[in-house]
């Protein structure tokens, strides 16, 4: 799989889980997204950081972490309104 395509899966990944879960911790969203078995060690880390400079992921504080304001929070997989 192409870098970018991996990347971009990654964090459409992890803007599912807080999607689902709503505002979590680092650890939580790791947890959530199955990042622990991403096949880089830092992919996690590096998606995560990239998705918040791109404004796709906000940063609440230290270790906190949402979708942003106006997001689409109901196309979760799942979702009953």
């Amino acid at each position: 799989m192409l870098l970018e395509v991996r990347h971009e899966a990654e964090v459409r990944k992890m803007e599912r889980v807080l999607r689902t879960y709503g505002c979590l911790t680092r650890d939580r969203l790791l947890e959530f997204s199955g990042a622990d078995r991403w096949p880089a060690l830092d992919a996690f880390h590096r998606a995560l950081d990239e998705a918040v400079a791109a404004g796709r992921i906000r940063r609440l504080g230290t270790d906190l972490y949402q979708l942003p304001d106006g997001a689409d929070t109901n196309s979760a997989i799942g979702y009953v309104p």
